[in-house]
Formats: structure tokens, C-alpha cells, sequence
């Protein structure tokens, strides 16, 4: 029996647990004092997933499709195959995802293999596919849970803390019971489980038009905190210009709530000087979040102790996905890819050749056929989709598909190559939380593949000249080599839209094990330590 302490790779808490596995592959986890749950605290989804994980049969070889089936093919063979889609054909006609689950180091390699191997910027992640690019940089200044104890208020709004994110949950019942601080829950869904131990709660048509219409508001009683604003703030006049263009009545209308309730709500948020909002991008658009954000920066209580914003993301590296410029306009350090001098700088640091510029709409080049080659790393679209149909005609349309993950996923079964995917405690890494707290999970356990996750990458990158890398930390030094040295902004600023954005295509984060853990009814959710 081996026993060893990691971080929960489910959701964007990033628990410490402690995990046994026996020779049979079974495992079994409870939690561990770290340093995100100082209490030990852990629900059961890890527990869930890893249980249903081992009665899967895991991929420990590489797989290459013969007609409606898989045989296995040596590491040498497969390498040779990715290796010939990676660098022959038309870079725009390539495109690369990687998931939320995988660590920092795991993602960081994916989007170098896509721009300096392929050359090709079309790099995202199926998790965000569709949803704007509204999430980056919301949780810069989360507020962090130990100061959930010095609010007053604590807002929940589209965040069902209960069932997605228990430990969460935890802690705002227990700071009710022994420091009796309030909480409202706004949600759309009336059997959100917090609604029970609620003081208020309302139940909304629209997330997005609920909170403009609150925005606006304030603005058109001339509510907002002025000194606030003054000094950390540039583009105020422009933003309330076109906040108070906008049609009052029709927001209020869309909100689904009454004036009286919209305007009660506002006035209770803005009198409470130590009010925290807890909302989640699981279930809340980026445009919403961004309005959330905007209510946080009007009202002059983002970053301020004992008060803010608290942003849920739905998996353990959502965040490091912005962080490792795993999107068309990000870079590394959720730099603007755009910036002639960032790219510049990567080239340089990474000794290639030209690298590319152009922004891609990736969901639309997927939908239209655009695309010849797909490349995903620990995602299942397939099996995570809302609705499949649509997803399994875009991947039909591609001429071929790579897949890495744990075991023949949905999404891994419709691929002409699979290679197997590592644990995170099988090869160590990191992972960055919503709160942008780093930590860093040990290898623990040894892997059963000759090449683990970000080796496979790597053999790749070295074929085309880059150097080795010869373990986990030299791929942290060259990120960190890599973020920006200085800060590029100083001031915070608004966030303008005129309409909502919610277009969410999968759920789980897009991850066939964390689809598994959800498999447990909240009912079954407890907390344990």
C-alpha cells in the first residue's frame, strides 16, 4: 500500500488530501491539512472519481486507430506520427487544446508545442471554447477564504457552493453559525441548496441583466464611491456614459425581479462595508462576472480586507490555462499575445523560429470545417458536451485527431491516435488556484508509462531542436523565466457590455474525471478531515 499527500485535481479549491493505492490500483483519499483547507477539510469528490477511475481500464501504451478499432503501437511509432502532423501541412489548418486539469507545466508545453513546433497560434481549451475572453485577470485580487470571517455579508450569486464546491460551502455555514454573518443568495435555480440556510434569497430570470440593472442603478443615483473610483480607476466617464444610455426599465424587465427588489438589493450591498460576493464561472457568463466585477469596483469594495470578490473556477488549473497563454491572446503570465514585445521576448527565450501573430476564432474555424488536425491533452468534449451531436459533427469534419488522456474517453474514441495520460502526483507539477495560490504537488507514485504526459510533449519539442528538459523543474524555471518583469498596468478599469455572453458548451471543465466524481448525488457530498 502506498500513502502520500497531493492536491485535489477536481475543482478550483486545490485541497490537500491524503491518497492510498494499493498494487490493484484502488485508491482511497481523505483530507490532509494544507495549505488552501488549514482545517483538513475534503469532500468526497476526489474520493468518488478516484474509486470509479480505478474500476476503468487505463491506457498505459499508445493507441493508433486500424479501421473501427485500436492496436497498440511502440512509443517510437506514435512519436513519429505526431511528430509528422505537427510540423507538415498549414499551421492555420492545426489546432491545440489543453484541459483545466492539467498542471501549469503540462499546459505550458502544449501551447509552446503549438506555436514553436506547429507555428500555429490556434491554442485554447474546449473548458472556455464560446465564453469570451471576460474570465482573464477577474480573480486578481480574490479575496482569501480565511477573511470570509470578516465579513458581514456574504453574497452568493450563481454559485451552488453546496453541490460544486463543498468545502466552500463548509466554510460559509460555519462562519454563519459562529460568527452570524448573513447570507444572500441570488440564483436561477430555486433548489440552489444554500437557499435553505439563506436569511434572503431571490431568484432571477438573468444573472447578467439582474446585475447591470443593479449597476445602473447606482450610477443613476449617483451612488458610486467617488474617492475609490478617483484614484484607481481611468475609464469611470466613459463607463457610466454608457451604463445610464442604457434602458433602465427593459434591464429591470429582463432581471426578472421587480424595481423594488433590484434597488433593496443594491442599497443592502452598498451600506454594508465589509460585504463579500461569492459567484463561480461554472454557472455565470464572463460578461456577467465582468459586471460583478464592475458592482465590486463602483461600489469601491474590490480588494479591500474583509470585503470583495471571490471568483469560483470550475476546475483545479482554470486559472493556470490564462497564466501558461493557453489562449490565441494570451501569453505567458496571461500577457497579451498581441504585444509585439512579449512575443518577441518568447522567441527569444525560446530560441525559435518566427512565431505567429494572428488571433483565430477557434470556435468558429471548428464549426466550419476550418480545421484538418486536432491535438487535445487531458480534454473529453465528446463526453462533457451539453449537447454532443454538434461536437461529434465538428470532429468528424477533421482529417485527423490526437487524443491523451486516462483511458478511451468518448472523445478519445473517435481519435486516430490516443496516448495515455499521467497523474499529476505520477510526475509532479503545479497547480494555481482561483486565488491564484500556487502549489506545488511532489511525485508520489510511479507511473506506469514509459513516457508520462509532459515527457510525450517534450519528445516532441526535441525533435524539432528545442532543448531536453530533464525533469518537471526545469520546465517551471523556463515559465518563470518567461512571466513579465514589470507590471504593465496600474490602474483598474470597467468593463463594458452591452449584451450577455452565455454560450457554456460542456460541463465538468470539459474532464472525463471529474464528469466521473459528479457522479455523486450533492446528497452524498460531506465534508470529512
Amino acid at each position: 500500500m502506498d500513502n502520500f499527500g497531493t492536491v485535489c485535481n477536481l475543482c478550483s479549491i486545490g485541497c490537500s488530501m491524503e491518497v492510498s493505492c494499493d498494487k490493484a490500483n484502488n485508491y482511497s483519499v481523505k483530507g490532509k491539512q494544507g495549505l488552501v483547507n488549514a482545517d483538513g477539510a475534503c469532500c468526497e469528490y476526489p474520493l468518488t472519481a478516484f474509486h470509479n477511475f480505478s474500476l476503468k481500464e487505463r491506457i498505459t501504451s499508445p493507441l493508433l486507430k486500424e479501421g473501427n478499432s485500436f492496436k497498440n503501437i511502440s512509443w517510437n511509432e506514435a512519436f513519429n506520427i505526431l511528430h509528422n502532423r505537427v510540423t507538415t501541412g498549414n499551421p492555420v489548418e492545426k489546432a491545440f487544446f489543453a484541459g483545466a486539469r492539467l498542471t501549469n507545466e503540462e499546459q505550458y508545453l502544449v501551447q509552446k508545442l503549438a506555436r514553436a513546433g506547429a507555428l500555429s497560434n490556434d491554442i485554447g481549451s474546449f473548458h472556455y471554447l464560446g465564453r469570451g475572453t471576460g474570465y482573464t485577470k477577474l480573480s486578481k485580487a480574490n479575496i482569501p477564504f480565511f477573511e470570509l470571517s470578516d465579513a458581514k455579508r456574504i453574497f452568493v450569486i450563481g454559485a451552488d457552493v453546496t453541490s460544486d464546491y463543498p468545502v466552500i460551502g463548509d466554510i460559509i455555514l460555519r462562519n454563519k453559525k459562529e460568527a452570524g454573518i448573513d447570507i444572500e443568495v441570488i440564483t436561477e435555480n430555486s433548489t440552489d441548496g444554500l437557499v435553505a440556510h439563506a436569511g434572503k434569497h431571490l431568484v432571477v430570470n438573468s444573472y447578467f441583466y439582474f446585475i447591470k440593472a443593479v449597476n445602473c442603478y447606482l450610477l443613476k443615483n449617483d451612488l458610486q464611491d467617488n474617492v475609490y473610483i478617483s484614484n484607481l480607476i481611468d475609464n469611470f466617464n466613459e463607463f457610466k456614459t454608457g451604463m445610464l444610455s442604457m434602458d433602465y426599465d427593459q434591464l429591470v424587465k429582463k432581471s426578472g425581479l421587480t424595481k423594488e427588489a433590484i434597488e433593496e438589493f443594491a442599497l443592502r450591498y452598498l451600506h454594508e462595508p465589509n460585504a463579500v460576493i461569492i459567484f463561480s464561472e461554472n454557472t455565470l457568463s464572463s460578461n456577467t462576472c465582468g459586471e460583478i466585477f464592475n458592482l465590486a469596483l463602483i461600489t469601491g469594495k474590490h480588494g479591500r480586507t474583509g470585503a470583495g470578490l471571490c471568483l469560483l473556477k470550475e476546475k483545479n488549473n482554470s486559472h493556470g490555462l490564462h497564466d501558461m497563454g493557453v489562449m490565441s491572446n494570451l501569453s505567458t503570465g496571461a500577457t497579451s499575445w498581441d504585444d509585439p514585445f512579449q512575443r518577441n521576448s518568447v522567441q527569444i527565450g525560446w530560441g525559435s523560429k518566427d512565431l505567429p501573430s494572428y488571433i483565430p476564432d477557434i470556435k468558429e474555424k471548428l464549426e466550419s470545417g476550418e480545421y484538418k488536425y486536432l491535438f487535445i491533452f487531458g480534454e473529453d468534449p465528446v463526453g462533457c458536451a451539453i449537447n454532443s451531436e454538434p461536437i461529434i459533427d465538428n470532429l468528424s469534419k477533421v482529417d485527423f485527431i490526437m487524443v491523451q488522456d486516462y483511458f478511451l474517453t468518448p472523445t478519445a474514441q473517435m481519435a486516430d491516435l490516443v496516448l495515455p495520460a499521467s497523474l499529476a502526483f505520477e510526475t509532479g507539477g503545479t497547480f494555481t488556484n482561483c486565488q491564484r495560490v500556487i502549489q506545488q504537488v511532489a511525485k508520489s507514485l510511479n507511473s506506469p508509462l514509459e513516457y508520462n504526459s509532459w515527457q510525450q510533449i517534450n519528445e516532441i519539442l526535441v525533435r524539432n531542436g528545442f532543448p531536453q528538459f530533464e525533469n518537471v523543474i526545469d520546465i517551471t524555471f523556463e515559465i518563470a523565466g518567461l512571466l513579465p518583469k514589470f507590471c504593465t498596468s496600474s490602474k483598474l478599469m470597467f468593463r463594458v457590455h452591452d449584451h450577455d455572453n452565455n454560450n457554456q458548451l460542456f460541463e465538468y471543465g470539459c474532464d472525463a474525471l471529474q464528469r466521473l466524481a459528479k457522479k455523486v448525488s450533492p446528497a452524498e457530498v460531506f465534508i470529512n478531515g
